[in-house]
């Protein structure tokens, strides 16, 4: 999914983190544009293809293990070595070898066969970063590799354009040393007809020696070792290309967090002149163990960003429109000068139930900071209140979860930690008050190996909430509610979420992002990035039935609020139900509510004929059920409100509340004693400060003495 961070649109926002970036571009399938390729830490290499233009990069992310892993620490390079009309690829190690593949296919599909004899002999001791360049105008590729020592080793083709044989001139090249790590690119940045060089290194500066010789015999002059005043992080990775298509070179650093630099060359071919974009062309990278949290921070009706990460930073990244895709403003990478000694784990809830989120983070030391807002929905304050979850005793690295689970209206409190379990803290309090009481340190047998990262949500629309939980494997395990909303029971999905896989330490967190009526999925990994995997389960309603029109055929038709897989013929008004359950349902139409309940017979296949039927305002006395009963909202989805009716079968008191997904009270419709019969309550999408609600999924909960009922609904702008 695309996002925009700070204007600039970032195309892979969430393809996941890297380590040690080492960015290098080519035109892989000869379409005319740039694609590019990026080294791990881990050895693999992303491809990123370019389904744009030469002057307007789209990027695609392609694989993160193009071809195979080489070895820890990949450090691509491309060259067309054998003159055959293709680019080959050679890949620098961890070790201080060179991996050869050569290029099999053409120059519009390559095919790589791995050479092991080529350059056996080429070892440089450790961290070989290979780059292929013309160095004495033979019309021969030579060869110079950047090392550990700083230093450049650098091989001559003795040999021809189509068969190379490399001599080893130097392991000094020219006395150039960077102190550490060294990463060589090559370009002719001032169009003088040669190559200048270009150095990163160990402390992500960039070293700039301009050729002041020729392009048959080049003299290095050292102009800076820090050019342009660029501060990379760490072990900076330069490689210039002209990515928009202007004729002159463009600037990328990848370096250690694994994020990449973009600098754009708004001067000319002689001169550059270079304006800072982004550091975070590509994709979303905060470091190392980034764990989200998404929340209308600001109640401007679009979900927020928040990224704790392993310095123990918070960083904000606030949205100014989520349609057609999100645009973040990078707030601050240090969020209300919040900071949690190497570790945070970010999570919002309202647990004072007065209308704007609380912020707890979860610490590295097992403890909990809780930050009250003691400002508004639209404008938080924070105010750090120390030691009110010191009482907290579960191990390290904790990350805690708010959810009413036992349908008390109040939040009750889940940490994961270190070990993979989950302790369960149930709120004896009220919804304003908590009193936390330590119900388990090993909720429902859960054990998930380490790191342990819970995450709630009713992910089955059946009103109760499913668990998810990330753990240091990177999967992320689901363990469905298989009780009720005051109930629970968890039964483990082996399936579910098996295509799910972060590398390592999956954090979750689930939110209806796109506004389509299910809940989207969101995972940070160690790398640093993130994830999102969308949900493409049908959840609005594709079509209405009402007097004057039938729907076209092959619609979707819901019955008592749950989508049923369905096909009509469309000449009488008959449906016929494919697949229905056993039980009673409530057929509805329109803005105009009525009930059509049936005993459904031994066949699986029925037909309702809506042909005659007549509206009514309520419930007649003939349908009156002899229980307790919320019927599904009308109409749902909705917008601007909508209709709420329920049964009491009984006098008595009566709470009538909407909750969001995180089980946070939005507003209470009704509360107080009410008499037996049908009610009609009309929600009109606002929460208790009269301010419009989000577009997302919410839940309608009717809490007696005779029970408790809860509904879901769709609120879509």
């Amino acid at each position: 999914m695309k996002a925009k961070i700070d204007g600039e649109i970032v195309d892979c926002a969430f393809a996941g983190g890297m380590e040690f970036t080492k960015p290098t571009f080519v035109d892989i399938d000869a379409d005319g544009d740039l694609d590019i390729f990026i080294g791990d830490k881990d050895g693999s290499i992303r491809f990123f293809r370019n389904e744009g233009t030469p002057q307007n990069p789209c990027w695609e992310f392609v694989s993160d293990f193009y071809d195979s892993a080489i070895a820890e620490r990949s450090f691509p390079a491309f060259a067309d070595i054998d003159d055959d009309g293709d680019p080959d690829l050679f890949v620098g190690n961890r070790e201080g070898k060179i991996c050869f593949f050569r290029n099999d296919g053409n120059i519009n599909s390559p095919l790589w066969s791995q050479i092991t004899d080529f350059y056996d002999s080429i070892d440089v001791g450790s961290e070989s970063t290979p780059v292929f360049v013309d160095m004495d105008g033979d019309l021969d590729l030579d060869l110079f590799v950047g090392k550990e020592n700083g230093m450049l080793s650098f091989y001559r083709n003795v040999g021809t354009k189509e068969i190379p044989c490399w001599e080893l001139v130097s392991e000094n090249y020219d006395s150039i040393d960077v102190g550490a790590k060294s990463t060589p690119a090559f370009v002719d940045l001032d169009a003088d007809g040669d190559f200048d060089l270009f150095l990163g290194e160990e402390y992500g500066n960039v070293n700039f020696y301009r050729n002041i010789g020729s392009d048959t015999l080049p003299q290095w002059e050292p102009v800076t070792a820090n050019y342009n005043s660029i501060e990379a992080g760490k072990r900076s990775s330069p490689i210039f290309a002209d990515i928009d298509g202007d004729s002159d070179f463009d600037l990328f650093i990848g370096q250690d967090e694994g994020k990449i630099f973009y600098y754009r060359n708004d001067g000319t071919i002689y001169l550059p002149s270079w304006t800072p974009i982004t550091q975070s062309y590509l994709f979303i990278d905060l470091g190392t163990y980034s764990h989200p949290a998404l929340v209308d921070i600001d109640a401007d009706g679009d979900m927020d960003l928040f990224v704790g990460e392993y310095e123990g930073n918070i960083n904000f990244y606030q949205n100014q429109v989520t349609v057609p895709i999100p645009s973040w403003s990078i707030n601050t990478e240090n969020y209300f000068a919040i900071e949690a000694d190497d570790f945070s784990a970010p999570t919002f809830a309202d647990i004072d139930q007065d209308g704007d989120s609380d912020l707890f983070i979860g610490r590295k030391d097992g403890k909990i900071h809780f930050y009250e807002n003691i400002g508004t929905a639209e404008s938080p304050f924070w105010n750090f209140i120390p030691d009110v979850y010191n009482f907290l005793d579960v191990g390290t690295y904790v990350s805690p979860a708010f959810v009413d689970i036992d349908g008390d209206l109040d939040l009750d409190m889940f940490v994961g930690q270190v070990y993979g379990k989950i302790y369960f803290y149930l709120n004896d309090g009220s919804p304003q008050s908590p009193s936390w009481t330590l119900s388990s340190d090993d909720f429902e047998s859960i054990d998930v190996g380490w790191y342990s990262v819970p995450m709630f949500g009713d992910l089955d629309s059946d009103g109760d909430f499913d668990l998810l939980v990330g753990n240091e494997e990177g999967r992320i395990c689901l363990f469905q509610n298989e009780g009720t909303a005051e109930s629970f029971s968890f039964l483990l999905i082996t399936d579910s979420f098996d295509s799910i896989d972060v590398g390592e330490r999956s954090t979750p967190v689930l939110c209806d992002f796109d506004s389509d009526g299910d809940l989207d999925l969101f995972a940070g990994e160690s790398k640093g990035g993130l994830h999102f995997y969308k949900n493409l389960t049908l959840n609005s309603i594709r079509g209405k039935v009402t007097d004057q029109t039938i729907p076209s055929e092959n619609a979707v038709v819901y019955l008592s609020g749950e989508k049923e897989d369905s096909t009509f013929t469309d000449s009488s008004g008959n449906y016929e139900f494919v697949g229905l359950s056993l039980g009673n349902y409530c057929v509805f139409r329109d803005s105009t509510v009525f009930q059509y309940c049936f005993f459904p017979l031994e066949s699986d296949t029925f037909e309702i004929n809506f042909a005659g039927v007549t509206h009514v305002d309520e419930f007649t006395e003939q349908n009156t059920p002899k229980h307790l009963q919320l019927f599904p909202n009308y109409p749902n989805p909705f917008n601007p409100e909508t209709t709420i009716i329920y049964f009491l079968p009984a006098d008595g008191k009566v709470k009538l509340i909407i909750y969001n997904l995180r089980g946070e009270k939005v507003k209470e419709l009704t509360s107080g004693f009410q008499t037996r019969g049908w009610k009609k309550v009309i929600w009109d999408g606002r929460n208790s400060q009269r301010e419009k609600v989000a577009s997302g999924i919410y839940l309608c909960r009717l809490q007696t003495e005779e029970g408790t009922e809860t509904i879901r609904m769709v609120l879509l702008k």
